[in-house]
Parts: structure tokens; sequence; C-alpha cells
């Protein structure tokens, strides 16, 4: 296996795909960060879930599976959280289904989607008050937007701001509506004008977007985008021809990422277990030039 270095200056981010045939045992011994609770963090994602269905209940019961091996830290989400009705957390598309991760008392740090807008369960069960916003976690810093709003020029100042000032570590973004993609929600050509190019300048090492119901990965302009919309709602085709998509798979899933200083690794885990890919991406350094 090449040995990997840590990215500098534009350069594209090295990549491992590890697929299912190559545990985490081995991750440990490519980046040792990875495997350190002192160094590093577990966290989950998932988007496109608050549905109410059989789907839902079995992603997150797979969720709660693992995360009895190595807690997760908090359960990041991509937006549209709350369906039927849109955006109200309800017995049937929350006090239930995610019954175990709520007994788990794990944190949920939230993007806001289009079926959000409707109501306050975002903000109520999922405390996500704030439609855009950062944090730290370990060494991660992680910036969530609203991409329901991609031209609000105070998020676009927010965002500059925030990516300028980012430490030394993971920089990772989560949205709703993709910038990228290959399913039949077309890509957010707001966001692409308006954001695209900070994450570029920037170096953002990893973009986590919802929308549409499917696990796929691209990588463009030197940026990786994974597409997390499997979380329970019915799944989409993979329609369109995108440039940058590397893998695109109609499944519900969730992904699980473990971020250390100097590498993140994502793992895309379907509800019945099966392990859909994982790969590696080497942290970029993340100065303007």
């Amino acid at each position: 296996m090449p040995g990997l270095k840590r990215c500098a200056g534009r350069s594209t981010a090295r990549t491992l795909e590890l697929r299912s045939v190559i545990g985490w045992m081995s991750l440990a011994a490519v980046f040792p960060g990875v495997a350190s609770a002192e160094r590093s963090i577990r966290f989950a994602v998932k988007g496109d879930w608050g549905y109410g269905s059989t789907a839902q209940a079995d992603v997150s019961s797979r969720m709660c599976a693992r995360n009895a091996s190595i807690p997760y830290r908090f359960v990041l989400t991509t937006g549209d959280n709350f369906y039927r009705p849109d955006g109200a957390a309800t017995t049937g598309n929350f006090d239930d289904p995610e019954r175990c991760l709520i007994q788990a008392r794990i944190p949920w740090r939230a993007a806001w989607g289009n079926h959000d807008l409707a109501g306050s369960g975002t903000a109520t069960r999922l405390g996500g008050t704030s439609r855009w916003y950062r944090f730290r976690s370990g060494p991660a810093t992680i910036v969530v937007l609203d991409a329901n709003q991609p031209n609000a020029a105070s998020q676009r100042s927010f965002l500059a701001r925030v990516l300028a000032a980012a430490p030394p570590g993971p920089l990772i973004v989560a949205l709703h509506q993709p910038l990228y993609t290959g399913g039949p929600h077309a890509p957010n050509v707001d966001a692409q004008r308006q954001w695209a190019p900070l994450f570029r300048q920037f170096h953002v090492d990893l973009v986590l977007q919802g929308h549409n119901h499917l696990y796929e990965r691209l990588r463009v302009d030197g940026v990786r985008y994974i597409t997390t919309g499997g979380g329970g709602a019915p799944v989409y085709p993979c329609i369109r021809a995108q440039r940058g998509l590397e893998r695109c798979v109609p499944v519900n899933h969730f992904l699980e990422v473990r971020a250390s200083e100097t590498a993140i690794a994502v793992t895309a885990v379907q509800a019945d277990g099966h392990v859909i890919e994982r790969i590696v991406e080497s942290v970029h350094d993340h100065g303007s030039g």
C-alpha cells in the first residue's frame, strides 16, 4: 500500500478506497490517529431520515448497535429531518424509530432541509436553532450551512470568515441541497456559485450533503463530496451524468466518520450492516495560498 503524506496547498488529497475486505485494524495501521480516542473523534451522519418508515427504524437500530461498541460523539444530519408532517417531530417519525439513539443520549447536530422549513422540529428536538453555525469537536472544525438560503450574503460572509480562521485539522461542511449530484434532484447551482470557490480556496476536506435519497461519492475541483440521503425516506435512482461522480448507490444507509488530526475515514453502512465502502482522506493545509 503506498505511503500517505499530509496534503498541502491546492494539491488534491490522496485517497485510499478501503472496501469491506479491509477492516478497521488495517485503518489503524495506516492512520494511527484514527484509532486514538485522545486525538480523534467518531460520529455518525444521516440525511433524509425522519420518515416514520421501517427503513428509518432499521437504520437507527444499526447505528445503535455500532454505537454500543465504540460510542459516537454526536449524530450529524444533512437535513430533511422530519416528514409527514413536514418539519414536525412526532412519535411516528422521531420518538419511536429513534428511541435507541435518544436513550443513548447522543447529541444531535442538524442541518435544515427543505422539508424542515414547515415546522420547528429541527430547532426544538435537534438543537438546530441556528440555520448556519460552526462547532469544534476533537481535532475537527465542522461547519453546518443552510442550503435553502445559498444567496444570503450574511451566510456567505460567515462561511468565508469561519473557513479563513479554521485551525489545523479536519475541516468538514454539512448541508442539505447538494452542490454536485448524480441523483434526480438537480445540483444547487446557487450554492455552487456562492460556496464552491470558498471550499476550494480554503481546502475543505469533506462536504456532506443530502436531498437525493442515495449514497454517492464525488470529487470536484479537488474537494471531496459525499451525499448521504438514505436515512429512511424512499431511495432515489442515480440518473444524472455529473462531473466528478465516482460512485452512486440507491440504498438506505448512514455514515460513520472518524477524524484525526491528519486523516478522515468515512464508512457507508447499510441497515443490514453491509459496508458499501470505506474511504480515507488525508487532511489538507487550510491556508488560502
